[in-house]
Formats: C-alpha cells, structure tokens, sequence
C-alpha cells in the first residue's frame, strides 16, 4: 500500500489508503504500528477502503503528544479530512482506548466499533507480571540499555499462556527489527499512563460494538477484555482460541474472516435504512 502524509497545522500523521467501498480506519496500539498492520491486513482493501496510519510518535507522523486524548483528536481529525465517515472503526491494544474515546465524543464518524484485544485502563487491571515488566524496562532504560527494554516489552505483551512468545517463535528478523524500530513510540505510550476513558458513559454506546480477544494473551489483556465486556454488555463478543496477542500473526486469516463479517454486518444494516433524504416536489 502506498504511504500519504497528512498535514494539518503542526500535526503530520503518516497513512495508508486503499480500495473503494465504505471505509474501514485502524488505530495501532503499542509498540505496533500502521505500516506493520497495512501489510498485514492489505486484503482487507479489496472489498472496502482500508485506511491505517501512524500514530504520533511512531514513523514519519509527528512526536508524539503522551497523551491518550490527543491521539482520539488526531482520529477524529484523519476521519474527517480524509472524508471517510461514517467508518468501521477498529482499535488494537492500546488503539482501543483511542476507538473508544472517538465514538464517545463524535458518534457520528463511526458505523461500527471494533476492539482487537484491547488494552484498556490497565491501572485497573494490572497482575504481577505487567508490573514486573514494567520495572524491568523502566531499570533497562536507566541503564541506557533501550534495545534491551524494547525486547524485554515485546517478548512480554507477545508471550502466551502455554509458553513462549510470538516475538521469538513467530516475527520474521525484518518485523522484529521494526518493531524495535518503534521503540521511541512504545517508550512515550508506556508513559503516557494506562488511558482514561469514563467507564459510566460506555454503557450509552448505541454504535455497534465487537470485542474480539486472544485466549492465549498475557493475564492482564485477559483481565482488560474480561472487564471491557462487562462494561459493554451490548458488546458482540469473540475469543480467538489459539491465538495471543498478536492477532495478525497468530490468526490472520480467522481475523479477516471476521472483519469481512463485520463489513458485512455493516452493508446489511446500511442497506436496511430507510432513505429519508429530502427531495423536491
């Protein structure tokens, strides 16, 4: 997929747009990022437009704002100026937080929501590996050792629970060096806190919402999905059994299956609606 840039003012964001149809827009979470899941996901353009871009922070688009509610107004920004509303909105990871705080303050843009794995307001659901994780990278980076952290953050988020991990068993040597690559992006995104959206207000959602999660994920995703679906009883829901965390690599082709579906869903719900445009006479 060709690369764009979109510039408004000070802001550059770094994005992918292909195909024709009703448009699908992708948020990356952590240490991911666009041009990773344009190539992943590139299938996905041949029945709809795919638009997927780089969050601030990572690749060409600007530095990033450290601040989860900055990335929803950069969203809703690359929504509008590329005129591809209403969209089928999908957050991965921590791309979720920012999907979520779209469809609360412009519910306009969105037709459906989809949350891949999500990671969201992890202060809430923090287990004793994440904060181990945590502490490790924040020593390495003391040390200066930044590769070393960045790793330490991969092999983690991509572990499963029977063992192992997608970073070692799974990513090509070209995806891993550009995921580490991303390391200046995955830093300001772990200090940038666990993202705040207001839980009292999800339950209003009147978009179309699908969670689907990674049974075989790190326990504090598990308990982030667990707890997202409790918050969203209107949520459709679906657990990828043999995969974790990283969706692409572990269940790209069931992923596809299932935002064809969605996409689907959507043209059906679209073409029941009846036309209340105004005409002459």
């Amino acid at each position: 997929m060709p690369m764009n840039m979109l510039t408004v003012a000070d802001l550059q964001l770094e994005y992918w747009d292909e195909g024709a149809g009703l448009p699908i827009v992708f948020i990356h979470g952590v240490a991911t990022s666009g041009d990773l899941w344009a190539a992943d996901l590139a299938d996905s353009a041949i029945d709809s437009r795919f638009i997927v871009y780089n969050r601030r922070g990572y690749g060409r688009s600007s530095g990033s704002p450290r601040d989860w509610h900055a990335h929803a107004a950069d969203a809703v920004q690359l929504i509008e100026v590329l005129n591809a509303s209403p969209a089928m909105l999908i957050g991965y990871s921590g791309g979720a937080i920012i999907a979520l705080d779209v469809v609360l303050r412009r519910p306009d843009l969105v037709s459906r929501l989809i949350l891949l794995d999500p990671a969201f307001n992890l202060r809430r659901c923090l287990t004793p590996g994440l904060v181990r994780t945590l502490a490790t990278v924040r020593f390495l980076r003391l040390l200066r050792r930044e590769r070393r952290a960045a790793e330490c953050w991969l092999r983690y988020v991509s572990s499963y629970s029977t063992g192992g991990s997608a970073f070692e068993s799974k990513a090509s040597a070209a995806r891993r060096a550009q995921l580490l690559a991303n390391a200046p992006g995955l830093f300001a995104d772990l200090t940038s806190g666990g993202g705040s959206v207001d839980e009292d207000r999800l339950r209003d959602i009147t978009t179309p919402v699908t969670i689907i999660d990674g049974k075989l994920s790190p326990p504090f995703l598990r308990r982030s999905s667990q707890r997202l679906k409790q918050l969203l009883p209107q949520a459709r829901t679906v657990t990828l059994e043999n995969s974790g965390h990283w969706l692409g690599l572990d269940a790209r082709a069931e992923l596809l299956e299932l935002l064809r579906a969605e996409q689907g869903e959507r043209l059906r719900y679209s073409s029941a609606e009846p036309d209340c445009r105004l005409t002459d006479g």
